[in-house]
């Protein structure tokens, strides 16, 4: 993972748990046009937080753990 220390990639620190309080407030098909949405919208950023999400160990249903990780095709969404 490239995440520094200090420095919160994404959409910053706090959007990026608005968007993992967002999305736990989402049913799964719901959860899926979101993250294509947001990853149309800017794939660096998108990337960025869903890297933050699994370092820290948010959304697991969705992107998996640091230890296993869930393979998404964002374009597939």
């Amino acid at each position: 993972m490239s995440l520094l220390i200090g420095h919160v990639k994404g959409y910053g620190e706090e959007l990026n748990m608005y968007e993992v309080v967002f999305m736990e407030d989402l049913n799964y098909e719901d959860q899926k046009k979101h993250v294509k949405k947001l990853w149309k919208e800017d794939p660096k950023k998108y990337y960025e937080w869903k890297e933050w999400c699994i370092e820290w160990n948010q959304l697991p249903s969705f992107f998996g753990t640091h230890d296993n990780p869930i393979d998404i095709d964002e374009s597939k969404l």
